[in-house]
């Protein structure tokens, strides 16, 4: 398994999602920080994504009290208050080349952030370098500027975090992925002597790394036998 980080120009391949999120909530001067958390190709160039927004400083809390919508051309955008310092905002893109792209080159986006007002860090996984080259070459033949800044080879014994790995691990030993659950979070936070909040973050980032992995593997394996991909 490979992952990629490239820095990509935010006006290349379609609209980006962020400049869909609202001027007054996109506040780079003030400290906040938006990063796509998940990202998926629509019909006719479209894309939807998931972005996460914090706002360490507590400055968008007059802004988005519980709820902002937004819709123009381009797409439309949803932005919903979770707790004092973080938003969610669900975008729906009208045109975004760059997620077709990567759905066509068997690729994943696991993280997106803005590094300067023109520029993306795009953080892709891949079941192997095969397909990174595939990905790169089809982004460059439709214009996309693209740098590469990092490349990583991850096996299966670098996927999770000793972190993660234990946390699975007491889980699954005490009946946590049970059906039914043999165990609570709380009952494993007893066990592991830590907060339920920290737990929880603990489990679902180490639960999405192993998703991932999963339908990158079960997507090489179908390519050219599933008319879809």
């Amino acid at each position: 398994m490979y992952y990629i980080k490239l820095v990509i120009n935010e006006s290349d391949g379609g609209n980006s999602c962020f400049e869909l999120i609202p001027k007054q909530v996109r506040r780079p001067d003030a400290g906040t920080r938006l990063e796509v958390v998940q990202c998926t190709c629509l019909a006719n160039d479209g894309g939807c994504s998931m972005i996460r927004i914090t706002d360490p400083k507590g400055i968008l809390s007059d802004d988005v009290t519980d709820r902002l919508s937004y819709s123009d051309s381009r797409g439309e955008c949803t932005i919903d208050r979770i707790s004092s310092h973080q938003l969610i905002a669900m975008v729906m893109n009208n045109n975004c080349q760059i997620s077709r792209i990567l759905s066509e080159s068997g690729c994943l986006i696991t993280s997106a952030v803005m590094e300067d007002d023109e520029n993306i860090c795009w953080t892709v996984m891949s079941p192997d370098a095969e397909h990174i080259r595939n990905l790169v070459d089809r982004l460059e033949e439709t214009g996309v500027r693209v740098r590469r800044k990092s490349t990583m080879n991850a096996n299966l014994t670098t996927l999770l975090s000793d972190k993660q790995e234990e946390a699975v691990r007491v889980a699954i030993e005490n009946g946590y992925y049970d059906v039914p659950r043999r165990i609570n979070l709380e009952g494993l936070c007893r066990i592991m002597g830590c907060s339920k909040s920290t737990l929880d973050v603990t489990l679902r980032n180490a639960e999405r790394k192993i998703m991932n992995q999963h339908i990158l593997q079960s997507r090489n394996s179908i390519v050219g036998r599933n008319k879809y991909w």
